[in-house]
């Protein structure tokens, strides 16, 4: 199951597909932000705004992480669906990093930082609410990144059957 797995992914697609939903993300929620405050005339978004965050989060991560799954299959030529959702589960797996890191770094400093200790304030939802927010979060990004690459392996191998790699006078 691993050897294959190994065989399967396309590891340059899917740091390019990566690459590429990291900056659509930042563009989205750029845009989405702009039009927030056009639109509606309203501040930055705050804890108090935990449902536009995560519905925002939400559409942003699967935008982004679409168009990085098709990038991710039109780079890997075949298997675009599984080098697609790899993009997504990439991504979790550098964010949970990131946070672990930062986390560690804050912890290992917070007396010299914060002298009554770090101030941590609960959303309404508290912490069943953020579990629920981080799963639908991941599998929209899981979801955005299959449908994209599926959609790039299909506009590389018209006619050629889904899972295969392309002959080698492709390559």
């Amino acid at each position: 199951m691993i050897q294959s797995l190994k065989t399967s992914v396309s590891w340059k697609a899917v740091l390019l597909g990566w690459a590429a939903a990291i900056v659509t993300g930042i563009v989205l929620n750029l845009t989405f932000r702009a039009a927030n405050y056009w639109i509606f005339n309203a501040g930055p978004l705050g804890l108090r705004d935990t449902a536009a965050l995560v519905t925002i989060s939400l559409i942003v991560g699967f935008l982004a992480h679409g168009v990085g799954g098709y990038l991710a299959g039109r780079v890997a030529h075949y298997r675009g669906g599984l080098n697609g959702a790899m993009v997504a589960v990439l991504g979790t797996v550098a964010v949970i990093a990131a946070i672990i890191l930062v986390a560690a770094i804050l912890l290992a400093t917070a007396g010299a930082l914060f002298s009554g200790g770090v101030p941590l304030t609960m959303p309404r939802g508290g912490i069943g609410g953020i579990l629920i927010a981080l799963v639908s979060l991941f599998l929209a990004n899981l979801l955005g990144g299959y449908l994209g690459g599926k959609l790039g392996e299909f506009e590389v191998g018209l006619g050629r059957p889904s899972g295969k790699p392309p002959p080698a006078e492709r390559r």
